[in-house]
């Protein structure tokens, strides 16, 4: 569950802790999660993890979400798609951890002309590749999900995001909550609106992955992530992470055999391209 794509967010700075508008933005997240747990549950879901994803990943309110979820929060090594990953001894052959991933919130990839809020990941990333192909958070986390076997079956958020996600992964069920109108502004459904329609479409995709109709996102080996950094000297953080290889004037590519891989070489550099003043 991230924040940016949510109904009724068209600016960065309600999606910061201690603007004043921020504790609205919690609300209205809070109003979309339990929306998508209350479609998952008209299907027939049996366990619901929700993942805070947004900022330092500690923005839901735990009294405020469906007693019938889980809530992840904090400082997560797997960041977005923490609590996905095989844990306790448990492979990926044994079988993955949950049936579908829905993400909630989403926004189009850094460098979208057009989409709200549109990033990657963070501030620092000018565009973000995989594979060749221009993507964004919801490509990664699919991606890396889809090698444990995990498919996406719904993406909310701006209708640019819709569009992007068309081409990475057709099969999952979008919801469009507000129209982009430049990277500061959008016009929005009314909450309302915007929860009935995420909890029919989190009702559909929890129907149909349990039918088997969803597929994993697989990629062809090897898996390529390449970032552009806004400043040189941030890419030259993130490449000294073994593995990655620099690229022009502020690029680091990581080639690994599988998505997983390469999604942990991403995010270590990521993260220290983070620590640079």
């Amino acid at each position: 569950m991230d924040m940016e794509g949510i109904a009724g967010v068209s600016h960065p700075k309600p999606t910061e802790r201690g603007d004043s508008g921020y504790s609205d933005a919690v609300r209205l997240m809070v109003g979309e999660t339990n929306a998508a747990v209350d479609g998952a549950l008209s299907a027939g879901a049996t366990e619901i993890l929700v993942n805070d994803s947004h900022g330092g990943m500690y923005n839901l309110t735990p009294a405020d979400i469906h007693p019938d979820a889980r809530l992840l929060q904090g400082q997560k090594a797997w960041s977005m798609i923490a609590g996905a990953e095989p844990r306790n001894g448990r492979s990926v052959e044994d079988g993955s951890a949950f049936d579908v991933a829905l993400f909630l919130g989403y926004h189009a990839r850094a460098g979208h002309p057009t989409g709200t809020i549109a990033h990657t990941f963070s501030g620092r990333l000018v565009e973000t590749r995989l594979n060749g192909r221009p993507t964004g958070e919801y490509g990664l986390n699919a991606a890396a999900l889809g090698q444990w076997g995990i498919p996406v079956g719904l993406v909310a958020g701006d209708d640019a995001l819709a569009g992007e996600v068309a081409e990475w992964l057709p099969w999952a069920e979008r919801v469009v909550v507000k129209e982009a109108h430049g990277g500061n502004a959008a016009s929005s459904l009314h909450p309302d609106r915007a929860r009935r329609l995420i909890q029919e479409a989190a009702e559909r995709a929890v129907r149909r992955a349990a039918s088997g109709e969803l597929p994993p996102l697989r990629l062809d080996s090897p898996v390529t992530i390449a970032v552009e950094y806004r400043r040189g000297v941030e890419a030259d953080f993130a490449a000294v992470m073994p593995g990655a290889e620099r690229f022009g004037d502020r690029g680091v590519r990581f080639v690994a055999p599988d998505a997983v891989t390469a999604y942990r070489g991403f995010l270590a550099g990521v993260r220290l391209a983070g620590t640079v003043d």
